[in-house]
């Protein structure tokens, strides 16, 4: 198995949505950063850097917050929770809502 067909330590969580995040954030022009515990899709609009996280829910579904922060003050964050207990086949959807969500917050 090669580096890059490794699973991830904690691929559990997310080994079923890790390529719909994938494809998700290439088609928003969106960066993925993927943390132990979490995703996030970023990017920047109207000076502000704003984010989605994805955290593991209850069972198969997962918590989805939208991200708003300066770039010249990433630990300031204003987040916004934006659906609980979104199962992976609604994901694609409720991310697409939440955008719209993170380009309304002003840290």
């Amino acid at each position: 198995m090669t580096e890059d067909a490794q699973v991830q330590p904690d691929g559990g969580a997310f080994e079923a949505i890790d390529p719909k995040l994938t494809v998700f954030a290439l088609a928003n022009g969106m960066d993925l950063a993927r943390d132990e515990g979490s995703r996030r899709l970023s990017w920047f609009a109207e000076g502000l850097e704003r984010g989605l996280r994805i955290e593991p829910g209850t069972g198969d579904a997962f918590v989805v917050t939208a991200l708003a922060w300066r770039i010249t003050a990433p630990d300031d964050v204003t987040d916004a929770r934006v659906g609980d207990d979104i199962l992976p086949a609604d994901l694609t959807a409720r991310l697409e809502q939440a955008i719209d969500a993170a380009n309304a917050l002003q840290p």
